[in-house]
């Protein structure tokens, strides 16, 4: 089966199932994620781990073509049969943002928020070795009832003890302050990725969008934005907009 325009659009992250990229055909990328169109029938090979958003065709096409769009008017350009260029303006209805543009953009950066935070908690279980991961629980169950109890009969908290020439009771300490960090990284990472959720979410309007891409992102605002919101000055000499602080475009994720 092959992909065509009018088939649904996936958007994803595709170093994560890579086949994706060869199956469909590219419609944009943002935040790290790319959106293909995708034949139907390519969608049910997709593992059940990977995370994706899907959408109509004509749904991610409008969201792809007016992503952070603020204007209700703007230039477009094409070519007539004597390969001259025109220039007409086309004019944006206001529901192409409502039903299109913005939803589809705060499904988005919701899902590069989810990713990002994914790999977060990776990093974080990566302090933890395959075995220790496995009998961690034991572990903890076996440290609480010993610090409880001092003649609670462990099975295995003692054994690694000894290998660390440690007392029972000094690792099951260890154990439980091991534990209680890591849950309060885990809380934190947990806390942090629904603040953003809730900041995109609450979004109503494409400029708003645009403020979180740039304050969150790194993703400047158009000039026309910049102005409007006061940060952005136009110089009286050259005529030039210019930004009043200096934007750090390569300043990646500030959450």
């Amino acid at each position: 089966m092959i992909s065509t325009t009018s088939n649904d659009v996936i958007v994803l992250d595709v170093e994560k199932f890579p086949q994706v990229g060869e199956w469909g055909i590219q419609i944009g990328t943002y935040l790290g994620l790319e959106a293909y169109h995708l034949a139907d029938e390519y969608f049910t090979s997709i593992p059940q781990h990977i995370t994706y958003l899907r959408y109509p065709s004509k749904d991610g096409i409008m969201g792809d073509k007016y992503w952070s769009e603020i204007r209700f008017t703007r230039s477009v350009y094409g070519v007539d049969d004597d390969g001259t260029t025109n220039k007409d303006k086309e004019v944006i209805e206001d529901t192409i943002y409502s039903d299109y543009v913005i939803p589809y953009m705060k499904d988005v950066i919701t899902l590069a928020i989810q990713e990002e935070f994914e790999h977060r908690h990776t990093v974080l279980m990566t302090k933890f070795s395959t075995l220790e991961e496995a009998t961690w629980t034991d572990q903890i169950c076996e440290a609480t009832a010993y610090i409880a109890d001092n003649s609670f009969e462990t099975k295995l908290i003692h054994s690694l003890a000894e290998v660390r020439d440690l007392t029972t009771l000094q690792f099951a300490t260890k154990i439980v302050d091991k534990q209680t960090e890591f849950k309060t990284s885990l809380y934190e990472l947990a806390v942090a990725e629904q603040k953003m959720i809730h900041i995109v979410t609450g979004c109503t309007s494409v400029r708003e969008l645009n403020v979180v891409l740039e304050d969150y992102f790194s993703i400047a605002m158009n000039s026309a934005q910049c102005l409007e919101y006061g940060r952005c000055t136009t110089n009286e000499e050259t005529g030039n907009i210019e930004r009043k602080v200096t934007f750090d475009y390569s300043g990646g994720l500030k959450f």
